[in-house]
């Protein structure tokens, strides 16, 4: 007469003990893929959060130049500044004055002279 060992209880435990372990390992296979996806993501919204950037930068220093623009041309308007040509024309009329005091006082009462026949 032979005895047998019951090893069924040890199979079934090593079979449950097996199953856990490649579920625990496919599990951590996963994370690589997790954290890959996480890191691609990551680039892809450093991407595009550099696109957003350049364009309002860019947007932001044309709509500033405008604005000067804008700003210049009202105060020309306004005669609060005057234009490069009418600044050299009043550097040059100084110098000249200066240069000949008679022609000064033949224009000051030109000018005199104009004002009254405006008016």
């Amino acid at each position: 007469m032979q005895i047998e060992p019951d090893l069924s209880y040890l199979n079934s435990f090593y079979k449950e003990r097996t199953e856990e372990n490649i579920e625990r390992l496919n599990s951590r296979l996963k994370v690589p893929k997790l954290s890959l996806y996480i890191w691609l993501s990551s680039f892809a919204m450093l991407i595009i959060s550099f696109g957003v950037l350049f364009f309002v930068y860019s947007k932001a220093s044309e709509t500033k130049a405008l604005t000067q623009k804008e700003y210049k041309e009202q105060l020309l308007k306004n005669n609060v500044i005057m234009s490069k040509e009418n600044a050299e024309l009043l550097k040059d009329m100084d110098l000249w004055f200066k240069s000949d005091p008679q022609s000064t006082q033949k224009f000051i009462h030109w000018r005199h002279n104009q004002k009254i026949r405006t008016n």
